[in-house]
């Protein structure tokens, strides 16, 4: 008992009149139920349980350290998309002083999200063989490279800008489409909401050139024309008009209109009809005059003639 009392005393220092005792080690233990849970592709948040006697909290990432705490959480944020991170805390006093690491911990952050929905798709038709497509752009954290368009389904093209226009189709026929946003990375977007068009009808061949119009009697006029230049269709035949009647149709390029009356005149227009049946536009209007009538039967002789005087 002696002895003790001895160490006791042996210990005790005496400074200016104070008696100062040894600060014993500080030895917490390392912190217990440290958890991770990613928040998002940049940060990882981290808890455990508080150490008594604790003054704060060295946070340590892949063995270096990163951060010093009071608070047992802490919000390890800059972090790189969809990595896998390992953790590890250690409690420290007043001085400074520091316990044993705790458990280690892994966590792997969320990866970056896709692109955005494409949005405000229009299809417009331009004619009878193509539909012009517009939308909204897309955002993306690494960017846009590309679109994906569909049309009934099928992908038929991409593009790098927010229009595109799909030619070469079938006239007088409803399209349907769709359009999604592939980013920097090869992440794709959800398709855009449905757009429709239906392209145009296809026009009728080119009216005739050079439609001319000739009295040839006072009962009959004569047409002439000449075949339109270019005709997406083999032109099989023409419509007459006259004074805006029909009046026949004809595979030359010729027409005799008779039984008209005489010293009138009469307006014509011509179209040219395609082998689907289609009729084009009509011509520009011309115009004759029928000629004047003559007598075909001479009068009769006159009778009861008698001479003057007689």
């Amino acid at each position: 008992m002696r002895a003790v009392r001895l160490t006791i005393l042996a210990l005790m220092v005496l400074t200016a009149g104070t008696l100062v005792r040894p600060r014993a080690t500080f030895d917490p233990g390392k912190p217990k139920d440290l958890k991770a849970e990613a928040r998002g592709p940049h940060a990882v948040d981290l808890d455990w349980r508080k150490v008594r006697g604790a003054e704060g909290y060295h946070v340590y990432r892949d063995g270096n350290w990163v951060a010093a705490t009071e608070k047992s959480d802490y919000r390890d944020e800059g972090l790189q998309p969809a990595t896998t991170y390992v953790y590890r805390v250690s409690a420290f006093d007043d001085d400074g002083d520091e316990g044993d690491l705790s458990d280690a911990v892994q966590v792997t952050t969320d990866p970056l999200p896709g692109p955005s929905v494409p949005t405000d798709l229009e299809a417009t038709a331009v004619g009878p063989y193509r539909i012009d497509l517009a939308w909204s752009p897309s955002e993306s954290e690494v960017g846009v490279s590309f679109y994906r368009i569909f049309r009934d389904v099928d992908e038929v093209s991409t593009t790098g800008d927010t229009t595109f226009g799909d030619s070469n189709l079938d006239p007088e026929t409803k399209y349907e489409y769709r359009v999604s946003a592939v980013d920097g990375l090869g992440n794709e977007s959800d398709r855009s909401e449905r757009a429709s068009a239906t392209t145009e009808a296809e026009p009728g061949p080119p009216p005739p050139r050079n439609l001319t119009a000739v009295a040839a009697s006072s009962t009959q006029i004569n047409l002439a024309w000449n075949p339109p230049a270019v005709s997406t269709h083999p032109v099989q035949g023409y419509n007459v008009y006259r004074e805006g009647e029909a009046i026949g149709f004809v595979v030359s390029t010729a027409f005799a209109d008779a039984s008209l009356f005489p010293e009138t005149t009469y307006g014509y227009t011509v179209s040219s009809v395609d082998t689907r049946g289609v009729e084009g536009e009509l011509s520009d209007e011309v115009s004759a005059t029928t000629d004047a009538a003559t007598d075909v039967i001479p009068p009769a002789p006159p009778t009861g003639l008698r001479l003057a005087g007689s």
